[in-house]
This record gives C-alpha cells, structure tokens and sequence, in this order.
C-alpha cells in the first residue's frame, strides 16, 4: 500500500511546523538566557570599622626590661615572684627550680621570633641548673606548672619555646599592641599601639 502525494505533503508539513517550533522554543530560552538582567545594585563593601588610631611605637631594652619586671611584681602581688626576665642579648629567664628539697638557680635563654600576626614566640636556646644536666623539655614543664605566668603566655615544653601572645594582653585601657621588629642586637624594638577612640572621648 503506497502513501499518496498529498498524504507525503502533509507529513513534510507536520514535520518542518514541528522543527520551527523546537526552533523558535530554543532560540527564545537562549535570548533570555543572554538578555541582560535589570540593574541590581550590589550590596556596599563595608569596610572594616577600625574604632580606633593606630601608633607605631619604638623602645630600648632598659626602658621595656623595668616595664617587664613591674608588671611581673603586679602579676604575683603577695606571693614572691619566682623569676625574674630581662633583655640582652636574648630574652633571658632566671629562677629557682627545686631539688632534693633544695633550690637550684635556673638560667634559661630564648631566642625571641616575630609572628606575622604581631605575637612573638621565644625559642629556647640553653638552659643552665647549677651544674645538673636535666633535660630541655622537662626544665620547661617545670617552668609551666611552677612559674606564675600571665593568661596570654604559653609554655610549650614539647616545642622547647614559649608562646607570647602580644595581641591578647589586656591593658586597662584597652589598647591593642603588636610587635613589629624584636632585634636585640640592634636595640630596636618596635610595637604597634591601637588606641581606641574613646580613649580620646569620642
């Protein structure tokens, strides 16, 4: 049985209607696809409120060895102070370590490292106890669970240093300080010093 023309004519048509439409459908999804899309503005980039000045802050030695021991002598109040901490060639902790029911002096060295975010870690170099020889890690424990420490300072006796958090120590008039450059050798000791604006009344 054979299709006449007319009935092969009306299938051609049925045919390219159907392929105008699909057409048509996916040229309009593409033009709305790339149709600009209305102006919507973005929200605005807050930029970071600061709420305070900030202050570049240089020192010597002398001058942040007395600041040092006056805030250690605050920190211990009516206890004695088991240690002291001075500046000179490297940061240098003395104290007593208790042996045998004797006090054994106990001269410890770090080797002061500025971190990126304004904290200083003190890498220890050597530690000298009166003529024993015990080891670096179990010198450090004993400094950490007997040594009166401020909260912001971390005693790391696996690392061998000790982890001096700057930019967690509060003042009573909440300023933020950073260490910026920590050179002994050069006397050069420079901070950074973020003073709220209150602190100038407004």
């Amino acid at each position: 049985m054979f299709e006449s023309p007319q009935t092969k004519n009306k299938w051609k048509q049925l045919f390219w209607i159907v392929v105008g439409v699909n057409a048509t459908v996916i040229i309009g999804i593409i033009w709305l696809f790339f149709l600009p899309s209305p102006d919507i503005n973005p929200p605005p980039i807050q930029e970071p409120n600061e709420k305070g000045t900030e202050f570049t802050v240089s020192s010597t030695k002398q001058n942040l060895n007395q600041l040092m021991n006056n805030y250690l002598n605050t920190l211990s109040k009516n206890t004695p102070l088991a240690y002291t901490v001075s500046l000179g060639e490297d940061v240098q902790l003395r104290g007593f370590i208790d042996v045998f029911e004797r006090k054994i002096p106990l001269i410890a060295t770090f080797e002061p490292i500025v971190q990126k975010n304004g904290d200083l870690v003190l890498r220890q170099k050597s530690i000298a106890i009166g003529r024993l020889h015990l080891p670096k890690r179990a010198v450090l424990e004993y400094v950490r669970d007997n040594y009166p420490m401020p909260e912001w300072i971390g005693v790391n006796p696996s690392q061998e240093n000790m982890y001096v958090a700057v930019t967690k120590m509060k003042t009573k008039s909440d300023f933020k300080i950073k260490v910026k450059e920590f050179n002994l050798t050069q006397n050069q000791l420079i901070f950074t010093i973020k003073v709220p604006n209150k602190a100038f009344g407004f």
